[in-house]
């Protein structure tokens, strides 16, 4: 029984991507327990690879390159996925863009930019896709986001700060629509392999010192909390962030 509460057969599941995503990774393990999955974004190669992985384990697969900055074309391709499937059960949200620089050095359009493109991707999806949620009253939420939303690092303000909004965001809605059934909930990721932050040896040898399990984060470190917020396994959990950062968020 305990199982087969983690089982994602016949839910729809809608991952989108901006920069660092993982959708490919994420669509193979939501597929792995049986979802059908929706890919969204503008990274095709990512989404492609991501569709195949989902076919591979026999479930349907559908990518729609979109602008996750726009609400209008973020609405468009809902229908699209409500014309296939009628419903959608898990919105992934996993939009990174990394950005380092000096506060005093930041210019204001920087500052946006690392806004638009970490923070108000998460606005906007959720708003479109949560209409439809509240009207079931059923739905999952889980926003992908990074242990620096907890955490400071030198050069990191306009980045921390854009990852921070999305815990609050995470829980004022969770508090929003628990009436309704639909639980909102985050995962903090700490500093991972195969990225642009972690590719130089000198970052990987400081960065994996200061974490407890020595080593960087793999895209199957995110599988199983990324499958147990979307399943119904975790009915009683809304407004949570879960980090999976090796260690990290234990240093004071």
């Amino acid at each position: 029984m305990v199982l087969e509460e983690f089982s994602l057969t016949g839910k729809v599941a809608l991952i989108g991507g901006l920069g660092q995503s993982w959708q490919k990774e994420m669509a193979d393990y939501l597929a792995e327990a049986g979802a059908n999955v929706a890919l969204f974004g503008k990274d095709e190669d990512q989404m492609s690879a991501g569709v195949k992985k989902v076919q591979e384990l026999g479930k349907d697969a559908m990518a729609i390159t979109t602008d996750v900055t726009s609400y209008r074309q973020v609405e468009r391709m809902i229908q699209t996925v409500l014309q296939k499937w009628q419903k959608i059960d898990i919105l992934v949200n996993s939009f990174n863009l990394p950005f380092a620089k000096p506060l005093v050095e930041t210019d204001p359009e920087e500052w946006q930019k690392a806004m638009n493109a970490n923070s108000s991707p998460v606005f906007i999806c959720t708003k479109a896709v949560g209409k439809y949620m509240l009207d079931r009253n059923e739905g999952k939420v889980i926003n992908i986001i990074s242990g620096l939303a907890e955490r400071g690092v030198p050069n990191g303000t306009a980045y921390c700060a854009s990852k921070g909004a999305i815990v609050q965001f995470t829980r004022a809605l969770a508090l929003e629509w628990a009436r309704n059934n639909v639980q909102v909930n985050a995962i903090a990721l700490g500093w991972m392999a195969d990225t642009a932050e972690t590719s130089k040896k000198e970052w990987q040898d400081s960065i994996t010192r200061l974490t407890a399990l020595k080593r960087l984060g793999q895209p199957d470190d995110l599988a199983c909390a990324l499958i147990y917020l979307a399943s119904d396994a975790s009915s009683f959990v809304t407004g949570s962030t879960f980090y999976l950062t090796g260690g990290l968020m234990a240093h004071g």
